[in-house]
């Protein structure tokens, strides 16, 4: 069976879809990955003996010409490799690499949505529906729709983007929970906490609200520290200005680390992993703290409200608002006992609920279905 996976770019290629692509692989698959390059990650994909072929997908926004080629050139490439399965990651290539399959008469096509981006939770207007349009037309000819939250679905399914049979709820990407074992909380020999974020800085993400947080947060506790990891996103519509990007990287408050390529040793130096996000897909910063037994933090917004149960692996909080942000990362520096309690859940919950492994069986099954399905005339059986 010749799959490809299509994605953003590399780096969510290597970050999110690495264990996916490796496992089916080792089960007999002919998989292709297919993202914008120029990110560096593809050297890594390349490492781990995944085949990786560049794309000219845009991270933002919607230029007609750019987008129609991009169909073209994506139909041209699954029709030399008689593709089998197109599966198809991220706002644009959900869009685009499914009505590229369709075009190229592939016989099945699969559609996860990871998140609802920029168009759905900043954006109104002409973009949004013009986004809704697309979605539409693209998710029409799909056979399966995964979501990984069913806030996500539902609103798919009410403004009629998917028809309900189509759906299915999955788990996000998962968390290798052995990789990602639990190791001791630094703040257990009596040191203050260390608060870690992980995200690209994006107003969306919360990276402000962060920002604010902590500035009131060590002035309570000037030993605790906030650690931020992620790298910029200039082509991003919810990008921070000139000026935030200076402040925050100027703030006294904030430990800004860049980007890197293994998270663990940054999530084994911190106590609490904060995700104050504006929407989710399914975090997988969150999945990962949790699965290293790290209490949480995270806004009452769809996503993230699926993984930090209130009270028992973490605290939840409004969105876009730092006063609260700050009165639960304090909270947790007067009672640090509760961070450890909190991680232990946390660690439970994340596999029993979360695993990598249950999420690819699953996909793996769905691809091996419907291909049987359309096997006796796949280039004519229209999604149903």
């Amino acid at each position: 069976m010749r799959v490809v996976v299509v994605s953003r770019c590399a780096r969510t290629l290597h970050v999110f879809r690495r264990g996916l692509i490796l496992r089916a692989i080792k089960e007999g698959l002919d998989v292709t990955a297919i993202g914008a390059d120029g990110d560096g990650f593809d050297r890594n994909l390349r490492e781990a003996q995944i085949h990786f072929e560049p794309a000219p997908i845009r991270f933002s926004g919607l230029t007609p010409l750019s987008d129609l080629r991009l169909i073209f050139n994506l139909a041209g490439r699954f029709r030399r490799a008689r593709v089998d399965v197109c599966h198809a990651f991220t706002i644009k290539p959900a869009i685009f690499a499914t009505l590229a399959a369709r075009m190229a008469r592939v016989p099945v096509r699969v559609v996860t949505i990871t998140g609802l981006g920029y168009a759905f939770t900043s954006a109104t207007g002409m973009l949004r529906r013009l986004v809704e349009w697309l979605y539409r037309c693209a998710l029409a000819q799909a056979h399966v729709v995964f979501f990984q939250n069913p806030e996500d679905r539902r609103l798919f399914v009410e403004r009629g983007l998917v028809t309900a049979s189509k759906t299915e709820l999955v788990s996000g990407s998962g968390v290798d929970t052995r990789r990602f074992a639990p190791v001791p909380l630094p703040c257990s020999s009596g040191t203050a906490p260390v608060f870690l974020m992980i995200a690209r800085l994006l107003r969306d993400k919360g990276v402000l609200e962060y920002c604010a947080a902590a500035k009131v947060l060590r002035g309570r506790f000037p030993e605790a520290r906030c650690l931020l990891l992620g790298g910029e996103d200039p082509r991003n519509p919810s990008r921070l200005t000139p000026a935030e990007l200076v402040q925050l990287k100027d703030s006294p408050d904030i430990e800004l680390l860049g980007e890197i390529d293994d998270v663990r040793p940054i999530i084994a130096s911190a106590d609490v992993v904060v995700l104050p996000s504006y929407r989710e897909g399914l975090p997988r910063s969150l999945l990962e703290g949790g699965a290293m037994g790290r209490a949480l933090i995270a806004t009452d917004v769809p996503g993230c409200s699926e993984v930090v149960q209130q009270e028992k692996n973490g605290l939840i909080v409004p969105r876009a608002d730092a006063d609260s942000l700050a009165r639960a990362m304090v909270r947790l520096c007067e009672n640090p006992s509760l961070i450890a309690s909190f991680g232990t859940t946390a660690r439970t919950d994340i596999e029993a609920r979360f695993d990598e492994q249950k999420v690819i069986d699953n996909t793996l099954a769905t691809y091996r279905r419907l291909f049987q399905a359309n096997a006796k005339g796949p280039s004519e059986t229209a999604a149903r």
